[in-house]
């Protein structure tokens, strides 16, 4: 009897457990079975309604695993529907940055799928792709007009109330990037884009939280072997590499270059005009504490500090070539700052171990000669053209120290006035310890003069200058100051000492010392200089420190 209970015990645990693998394998069916739709419903969704429609997508194969939560998509479209793009755009309507998706294969891990299929959140534990082409255009749009949609997180209500994903992995994936719908577009194209996206949460709550760049706690992007031309292709630029920390707030950029598109030569060749190139080489650029929300959807450039390590800044100009009549009015670097289409508010630039270079080959002598500064530590403070900035402080300051011809000390400091209509600035600087060997590197070439022998011991200046004028205060202490005035014969090339010319010079034109033999020292006061339109701003500042060298080298009758 009682090997009969225990038989019919088992066959019924039997019968039940059957029963309960038909009905698991059935609701595994029906899981399968309606799966796959509510995933494409969702993504449907978040596509479509997350953009009021402005895009367009279709998706070639989805397949979900239910017990692993595996999800993998091929074959993904995003695209922009041109129509809506259209009206957007007429009404001043387009998001920050728009998207377009070729995703030929991805990976989605750890779906939550249950709350997917019986609920209205998605949690998701990591998607990563490395088969994707990603296109973001960015649109600066009208203050006075410019209208928000409804947010992500609301657009996507009330078929999904939340998404919160742990992880997004990017790798290796091509990106391209450019400002939409201006006359200057920039177009920046990576062949080789990496991202780590972490602690992705869409909701109310998320969208209150400041501390969150869309919707993420924390973002890592690193952009390989950076290339792009100007618009006109007329320069290049690249770098090694860019990355992006918002855990941080840094933008780090490695191996910096920008440079004319033709070699020297070419370029003169080619456009015959008298054009200055430039060259730029950085070993690093470090943007700290940096606002980069506030670029995409406001157009602010935000940052406390940018340091530029061993920046060498090089000008190339060809003298010999047609001179290119173009005013300059309106050019001084605070005036350009002003004119800028970006909001700029930065605190401190500071250059480390700098270089400036400037080349000129003159017409007269068909010679080069250049002028160095090396070794240059400069501070830059309150860079900005934001008007409620300029409210507090209406002035930006450079400071700068150096070497200038092989090792001479250099100082200089800057004062612009950003609230300035004609754009007014203030300059005082100071360099000591001038031979004669050392100007002749740029008398002979430039001025096809020589300096036999000289010996400066300080020159300080004190420059006030606006667009039209400028007005010099000049120190200028040195002995034993002789000029040599030179001939080239045009035909055979040959360089001749002008004698007599020089002898007359030397004896009753100049000063050979200030303080001269009575002990009186020459300074030159209010020294006005009225400014070329053609003129650069450096130049300015040269011509109206060398007015006041004049009055003080030169005898006055």
């Amino acid at each position: 009897m009682p090997s009969f209970k225990a038989t019919s015990y088992k066959r019924i645990l039997i019968i039940a457990s059957g029963i309960l693998l038909v009905i698991f394998i059935a609701i595994i069916f029906l899981v399968n079975l309606f799966l796959e739709p509510t995933l494409r419903n969702k993504l449907h969704t978040l596509i479509i309604e997350g953009s009021d429609s402005l895009y367009t997508y279709n998706l070639g194969r989805l397949k979900a695993d239910f017990f692993g939560g595996d999800v993998e998509v091929q074959n993904l479209q995003i695209n922009i529907d041109s129509n809506h793009y259209k009206i957007l755009k007429q009404k001043n309507e387009l998001p920050a940055l728009t998207m377009q998706l070729s995703l030929q294969n991805g990976h989605i891990k750890g779906v939550g799928l249950i709350s997917i299929l019986f609920g209205k959140k998605i949690n998701i534990e990591e998607i990563m792709t490395s088969q994707a082409n990603i296109r973001l255009s960015r649109h600066i749009r009208k203050k006075e007009t410019a209208k928000d949609h409804p947010p992500l997180w609301q657009a996507i209500r009330p078929a999904i109330k939340a998404i919160f994903i742990k992880h997004i992995k990017l790798d290796g994936v091509k990106l391209l990037y450019k400002n939409a719908d201006t006359s200057e577009s920039v177009k920046l194209q990576f062949d080789r884009f990496d991202a780590a996206v972490d602690d992705v949460q869409i909701d109310s709550t998320a969208a209150q939280d400041t501390a969150r760049i869309a919707f993420a706690k924390n973002i890592f992007f690193k952009f390989h072997d950076v290339k792009f031309r100007t618009q006109d292709s007329s320069y290049k630029m690249k770098a090694g590499w860019i990355t992006y920390a918002s855990r941080t707030k840094t933008i780090e950029m490695d191996s910096f270059k920008l440079q004319p598109t033709l070699e020297k030569n070419e370029f003169y060749t080619y456009y015959g005009v008298q054009a200055s190139l430039y060259y730029v080489e950085l070993n690093k650029i470090k943007f700290i504490n940096t606002h980069i929300d506030r670029f995409i959807k406001n157009n602010i450039i935000d940052a406390d500090s940018v340091l530029l390590q061993q920046p060498k800044f090089s000008v190339y100009l060809d003298k010999t070539q047609e001179r290119l009549f173009k005013s300059k009015i309106g050019s001084f670097p605070h005036q350009k700052l002003l004119r800028s289409q970006s909001i700029i508010r930065i605190k401190n630039i500071i250059a480390q171990s700098a270089s400036v270079q400037y080349t000129e080959k003159n017409a007269g002598t068909g010679h080069e000669g250049t002028l160095d500064l090396q070794g240059l530590n400069i501070a830059v403070r309150n860079t900005t053209n934001d008007s409620a900035w300029i409210m507090r402080n209406h002035v930006c300051t450079v400071r700068a120290n150096g070497k200038i011809l092989g090792g001479s000390p250099i100082t200089a400091s800057f004062k612009f006035y950003l609230d300035s209509a004609n754009g007014r600035f203030d300059v005082e600087g100071t360099i000591k310890n001038v031979t004669a060997a050392q100007l002749n590197s740029l008398a002979v070439p430039l001025a096809n003069t020589q300096i036999p022998s000289f010996d400066l011991q300080s020159l300080s200046f004190k420059v006030q200058a606006e667009d039209f004028i400028a007005q010099a205060n000049v120190h200028m202490r040195y002995n034993n100051l002789s000029v040599t005035l030179r001939k080239t014969d045009e035909k055979t090339g040959a360089t001749v000492t002008r004698k007599f010319i020089t002898k007359l010079l030397n004896r009753y034109v100049i000063r050979s010392s200030n303080p001269g033999p009575d002990g009186v020292e020459i300074i030159a006061e209010n020294v006005q200089y009225s400014r070329l339109t053609t003129q650069s701003f450096f130049g300015l500042i040269w011509k109206a420190v060398f007015a006041g060298m004049q009055n003080i080298i030169m005898r006055s009758g």
